[in-house]
């Protein structure tokens, strides 16, 4: 039988962790956001073959080809090498970012890729310039698109900051390792483990849906002009 009092005296013990979770997570997923929307707009722009692309493609397949483990033990152990002493907190949002920007130049391109050729070709029949067309055209519409994904990146996010306890960064994972430690109670850690980390998943999730909505409502309401209906 589970020990439910012992999984309900836990709690407290694992709410600091659980907002360092949601913090390296969210930072994270900001910067890696920045990040990748930046290199997703740049690969789209590039001419085909350029060395831009090149050097994108060899690192969206160095993001996708090797492990998340992988990724954060060389940020942990070189970035010190070239000068870069940070806490193990920051290295984690570094290599998390890294990860995470890499995936989403595909979900930028993709979003950017599924808006029809033709709008981008009338903003440049009235002047627009390519940068233009992409931020003031083009890119309004590919943020709704790109929500999805985005919520499936941060979801994703999350539970990689569980391998973040290698790196001995105090969140979720590893002071529940600490506690399985001391009390040998793995069945009760673990399924309290699993409910924070669902809880934490389903509220970004439900926040997604409401974005998503809200995006759909604001550009229902417009016309095509981008003026509101009368």
């Amino acid at each position: 039988m589970l020990d439910t009092r012992f999984m309900i005296e836990i709690f407290p013990r694992l709410w600091h962790p659980f907002w360092v979770t949601i913090g390296v997570s969210m930072i994270s997923l900001l910067l890696g956001t920045s990040l990748g929307a930046s290199l997703g707009m740049l690969w789209v722009m590039s001419p085909f073959r350029s060395p831009i692309r090149i050097l994108l493609n060899a690192y969206v397949w160095v993001v996708r080809g090797t492990p998340i483990i992988v990724q954060i033990y060389i940020a942990f152990f070189l970035l010190p090498k070239i000068g870069l002493k940070l806490s193990v907190f920051w290295v984690g949002v570094i290599a998390l970012t890294f990860n995470s920007a890499g995936y989403q130049i595909e979900i930028v391109r993709a979003a950017i890729a599924s808006i029809s050729r033709g709008q981008q070709e009338a903003a440049a029949s009235i002047g627009m310039t390519d940068w233009m067309t992409m931020i003031y055209v083009v890119l309004p519409q590919a943020l709704r698109r790109m929500i999805p994904p985005l919520t499936n990146e941060l979801s994703n996010l999350v539970k990689a900051s569980s391998v973040l306890s290698v790196i001995s960064l105090f969140e979720l994972m590893k002071a529940g390792d600490a506690i399985i430690a001391a009390s040998f109670k793995f069945a009760e850690v673990l399924l309290v483990l699993s409910i924070l980390y669902f809880t934490i998943i389903q509220l970004l999730s439900w926040g997604a849906k409401y974005l998503e909505q809200a995006l759909s409502l604001q550009q229902t309401n417009l016309s095509p002009a981008g003026q509101p209906l009368t």
